[in-house]
């Protein structure tokens, strides 16, 4: 059985999950700044941590990914789109007086992969651009992590650099006709919800509604 635990992170409260198996094997999904939290939470629940997955490569997403592949010497999973904002991650870094150096991604999602095994976790993969290049849901149980997406009674932001709100219409558009309406979102800023809840409350979705 799965689960999977939300730390609000250091920069702009963005929610880092660290999810689990009964091996006590984890994956950390978007490493944000607050290594020493998710290495206590790794500590304290005798957790393995075998990958790092990211839903894209802004910096509050993945602040933390360098010290994580460092430490626990593992793979980091993200899609290659977002290659460009990857190679001006100093430039990102110091924008926001951030002290975190550049991870190196070991492992590039092809942006029409739909599916990704990493040891017994089986993640069904959906790529929706427009917050970034390369923004990348990953579903598994039921479960979506989408990053920057969709928020409780929101979206994620188009007015930044490489952000497309054309991309933004046609990724949302699609999202919610790809997963069942019970699935849980967890999302990269704020409460996780569900999709049905999204489609029946949140004005940038509800026009999408079935």
């Amino acid at each position: 059985m799965l689960k999977y635990k939300r730390i609000v992170s250091n920069l702009l409260e963005e929610n880092i999950y660290i999810l689990s198996d009964e091996n006590k094997d984890s994956i950390i999904i978007d490493p944000g700044l607050g290594f020493q939290h998710i290495k206590d939470y790794l500590e304290e629940n005798d957790l393995k941590p075998i990958a790092i997955l990211a839903t894209h490569a802004h910096i509050d997403h993945i602040a933390s990914a360098e010290e994580c592949q460092r430490k626990y010497s593992i793979p980091i999973y993200m899609c290659k789109e977002d290659s460009l904002l990857i190679e001006n991650y100093e430039k990102l870094a110091g924008f926001w007086k951030v002290e975190a150096r550049k991870p190196k991604i070991t492992n590039w999602i092809d942006k029409n992969e739909t599916e990704i095994k990493i040891n017994n976790f089986e993640f069904r993969c959906f790529f929706n651009p427009g917050h970034s290049p390369g923004c990348m849901s990953f579903e598994i149980d039921n479960t979506i992590f989408c990053g920057d997406l969709i928020f409780k009674g929101s979206i994620g932001r188009t007015d930044l650099p490489a952000s497309s709100p054309l991309d933004m219409e046609k990724s949302l558009e699609s999202f919610v006709n790809s997963f069942d309406i019970d699935s849980i979102l967890c999302t990269g800023h704020g409460d996780e919800t569900s999709l049905g809840q999204e489609l029946k409350t949140n004005p940038f979705l509800m026009k999408y509604a079935r």
